[in-house]
């Protein structure tokens, strides 16, 4: 297995909810039962097998039907059952009552996900027409149909709908590293850089370091990056994501050594299985697979389950490297049962079932 195989986080840490697919949880409510809550928690640290569990017990506690199909359709969602979160989530809607409320808006807007993961995008437009419909200030509904049309080929529509979008959240810069991700991802990125650049050049006097950081970031602009994250850094922003992104600027700046030292700093003081991953990945790149695997290893220990596929596919690899493939065969037959549908760990088996 070449270094390549190893699967890193996306350089988006955050992004809107049609790509990310379970990043809005705003619809919580006093209306959840217990056990529907702690599904929803147990979905947020990556748990989908435990979430289904507390919603069958929630189910037989009869609590609220709305929330509770509403988190089986997240569920679902996790694993990439796009087919079954749609059912739950259209028998959460029926539950519910004729005037429509959060709840409402927010299952329908992981029914136009769902769509759109299906394949199904004209649905997918129509769902998110009918929501910008009743809430024509919305900016992450006109993000995710701007994230459709690109799917129709209706480009100049999509733009259209992204400027609406920072049109009404200029100060949002997250909002234009979306943008610049989802063109980006759609073969568009000379466009996508536009958004970013157009907010470096914006002239905002007030805008945080960490922003301009991360936006110098996403132009590829690691020096610049750097400067500005460390400059965070040292007032105070701590954060996994600003970890992550000053940890890869060192890394493309061809200083890996340091680029490690940051990420033992943060793992000396908190946990996280983002940056583990990522300094596992670091000390691959440096050949170092020993220590690479004890990384991606220290990583999969932490409780939640957040992230558990990169760094089991990758402690997969650092094995192969290490001249174990017994116990890399091993690990991936496991693998593969957890996770059927990634091809490349499919390949990937294949050739370990003939060393």
């Amino acid at each position: 297995m070449h270094n390549k195989r190893l699967k890193q986080l996306k350089k988006r840490i955050a992004a809107a909810g049609l790509i990310v697919g379970l990043s809005l949880f705003a619809a919580c409510s006093s209306k959840e039962g217990n056990k529907t809550k702690e599904g929803i928690q147990s979905i947020q640290a990556g748990d989908f097998e435990g979430a289904f569990t507390l919603f069958e017990e929630a189910e037989a506690e009869k609590e609220n039907p709305v929330y509770l199909n509403r988190g089986i359709g997240l569920a679902y969602m996790g694993q990439n059952q796009y087919d079954l979160a749609l059912e739950s989530f259209e028998k959460a809607l029926a539950a519910d009552g004729s005037v429509p409320g959060d709840v409402d808006y927010d299952i329908n807007y992981y029914i136009g996900v769902c769509f759109y993961k299906l394949g199904r995008y004209e649905d997918a437009k129509a769902r998110f027409d009918a929501i910008l419909a009743l809430r024509e200030k919305d900016v992450d509904a006109y993000v995710e149909r701007g994230t459709v049309l690109l799917a129709l080929d209706q480009k100049d529509e999509a733009i259209a709908d992204f400027n609406k979008a920072v049109e009404l959240s200029p100060k949002d810069y997250g909002l234009f590293i979306d943008i610049y991700c989802i063109l980006s991802e759609a073969g568009e990125r000379t466009t996508g850089a536009s958004y970013l650049q157009n907010a470096v050049d914006s002239g905002d006097k007030k805008m945080p370091d960490y922003d301009k950081g991360r936006l110098y970031f996403y132009l590829e602009d690691y020096s610049n990056a750097r400067d500005f994250l460390e400059k965070a850094k040292g007032s105070g922003n701590g954060s996994e994501e600003l970890i992550l992104l000053l940890g890869q600027c060192y890394e493309n700046l061809n200083d890996r050594n340091y680029a490690i030292t940051v990420y033992q700093s943060y793992l000396a003081t908190g946990q996280s299985k983002a940056v583990y991953n990522q300094m596992g990945m670091c000390y691959a790149a440096t050949g170092d697979y020993e220590n690479a695997l004890a990384a991606f290893q220290n990583g999969i220990g932490l409780s939640d389950l957040a992230f558990d596929q990169e760094l089991r596919f990758n402690e997969i690899v650092a094995y192969e490297k290490l001249g174990n493939p017994v116990k890399a065969k091993e690990l991936m037959t496991s693998y593969i049962q957890d996770y059927p549908n990634d091809e490349v760990a499919q390949r990937e088996y294949q050739f370990l079932k003939t060393r």
